[in-house]
């Protein structure tokens, strides 16, 4: 294996590329050209929505990650042969990335033949992709820089056809992924000091021979593993599942279970010519992305699903994987970025469900711990039950609109001022005087009318229900609340998501005796619906709160 620093120059200039073996090497990748800072992406992707970011934390200004853009299935022959400036729409983001890599579908045909002449490599057989010689300089254009050939069409010219491929992506000076051979071995690249290890796998057989099915998936973990040990990040490009199925089959979620064991960080998958679902992994540790099928991107298929297709635009930094956006396209001869209010149900399919973040806390601050992803309660308060008299009988709370209400057996008792928007509320005993009362998340007019964010705190004292402290109105909106012992000392802290510049953060606060003082503030991100969680100490509980993405 050989390893090559990439550095940015003038933008199209690209290295002279080292011989390296045809079968299944993955052809070291010395390219140079200018790419664009990720802190600043083109206008036309800025506004594409996150389908993963670390610990729910936006990429800010001052970061420098490694952009990588992967599309799904590229053909360049057949039907789109003659289209004569396919990445028209497309090749100004293509390039913007430092990396771009997609699933070269076919063989390019030799310039004598100029078609898919079968050979004896390759019995003819009803479907053949040949592509033109010409291709490949098309694709270094467009911005591609590392093309997959682990997919069932690589021999569809023949063992000539695929030593004729990879020549021709050499000579162009992009970096071809995978082949055949028993051996698998990944392409090393790095950018920006990054260095990340790309490897390519089938585990589709061709019809006639035309491609060689992953079969030893071991071997393949080995490689992953040690590929991880010599790279930030390992990404994993599959060809895998059953054509123009919505949803992964099960054999494509065990595969993506064992790469993802071995260490894979991102695995992205091509085949079924239309977009699957998505998934986050968390081990605790890192997290890792799987996205079952990109569906086509260059095609000549035009039915409703297979013209539909995604685009990731992922970030890696020397931890790993940083974050993913989604980029839906209109796939086709030419396609193009696709609209967001077009793209929303294929949105919905591929978001994965939201992951969760733990938090335990001592009296200083909190630290990460890994929770259950699946929580069978919601932080958003609707309604709930308090003794708040102190007689025994716990009174009725309810959040309808932005109004509480109290009944006392079934009677309305009080419902809040019509000045305040209530946004969140939390049962238990915020003072901490061992009664209960509500502690209210509101937004009211202050004595100018602009609208401020304030806690309450609302009990029953002397008959009536009444104020029994209103805070001052606070700088960072609430968006949240929450009320639990979370250090295990007998007395309730108070968890609010508060609203700040680029997200929010979570805060824990404590009662001293005339108002709430701050324990710990997280880093901002996007979060919402926090939730409280008993601990394997009974005494205490765990914050979790979802990444909102």
């Amino acid at each position: 294996m050989r390893f090559e620093e990439r550095t940015d120059v003038q933008k199209g200039i690209r290295s002279s590329w080292l011989s390296v073996a045809l079968l299944g090497v993955a052809a070291l990748l010395a390219l140079a050209v200018y790419r664009a800072d990720p802190s600043e992406p083109p206008a036309n992707l800025a506004g594409y929505p996150w389908l993963y970011q670390r610990q729910g934390q936006t990429l800010a200004a001052d970061e420098n990650p490694v952009e990588l853009i992967a599309v799904g299935d590229v053909l360049l022959g057949r039907g789109v042969a003659d289209q004569a400036d396919p990445f028209h729409y497309v090749a100004p983001w293509l390039r913007s990335a430092d990396l771009t890599l997609g699933n070269f579908e076919g063989a390019i045909a030799s310039p004598a033949t100029g078609g898919p002449a079968p050979s004896p490599d390759s019995p003819a057989q009803p479907m053949i992709l040949a592509v033109p010689l010409g291709a490949a300089r098309t694709l270094e254009q467009a911005g591609f820089d590392l093309l997959g050939l682990a997919n069932n069409h690589a021999l569809d010219l023949g063992q000539a056809g695929l030593d004729r491929t990879v020549d021709a992506l050499k000579a162009a000076g992009l970096s071809p992924l995978g082949g055949l051979a028993e051996n698998l071995e990944p392409t090393y690249v790095q950018v920006k000091g990054i260095r990340l290890a790309f490897l390519a796998l089938n585990a589709v057989p061709g019809p006639s021979g035309s491609g060689t099915p992953l079969s030893d998936m071991e071997q393949a973990q080995d490689v992953i593993r040690a590929a991880g040990t010599q790279a930030d990040a390992v990404i994993v490009s599959v060809h895998w599942g059953y054509e123009y199925r919505l949803q992964a089959d099960p054999a494509q979620r065990q595969m993506a279970d064992d790469l993802l064991a071995a260490g894979a960080d991102l695995v992205v998958g091509h085949h079924p010519h239309v977009v699957q679902d998505a998934q986050v992994v968390s081990t605790g540790l890192r997290d890792q992305f799987v996205a079952y099928s990109l569906g086509n991107f260059v095609f000549d298929q035009y039915e409703d699903e297979t013209s539909r297709g995604l685009a990731l635009r992922a970030f890696f930094d020397s931890q790993g994987l940083r974050g993913i956006q989604a980029l839906p396209v209109y796939a086709g001869s030419q396609p193009r970025l696709m609209p967001l209010d077009q793209a929303q149900t294929l949105l919905e399919r591929v978001t994965p469900p939201p992951q969760r973040l733990g938090f335990t806390c001592d009296k200083e601050t909190c630290t990460l711990v890994t929770v259950h992803q699946v929580v069978n309660q919601s932080g958003y308060f609707r309604s709930g039950e308090i003794d708040l008299t102190g007689d025994g009988a716990p009174e009725r709370i309810s959040l309808r609109g932005g109004e509480v209400t109290i009944y006392q057996e079934g009677v309305l008792a009080w419902k809040s001022s019509p000045e305040w928007q209530v946004v969140d509320l939390a049962l238990g005993d915020p003072n901490n005087d061992g009664r209960g009362e509500i502690l209210l998340a509101l937004q009211k007019p202050d004595a100018s009318g602009e609208v401020r964010s304030h806690p309450f705190i609302v009990g029953y004292r002397g008959g009536t229900y009444r104020l029994l402290w209103g805070g001052s109105a606070v700088s960072e909106p609430i968006r949240e609340v929450e009320l639990g012992d979370l250090d295990g000392d007998g007395d309730q802290e108070l968890v609010v998501l508060e609203e700040r510049e680029g997200g929010c953060a979570l805060t824990v606060w404590r009662w001293h005796g005339w108002g709430f003082s701050l324990d710990w503030r997280g880093p901002t991100g996007s979060y919402r619906d926090v939730v409280l969680l008993p601990s394997q100490d009974r005494r205490k509980l765990i914050v979790s709160v979802a990444l909102d993405w």
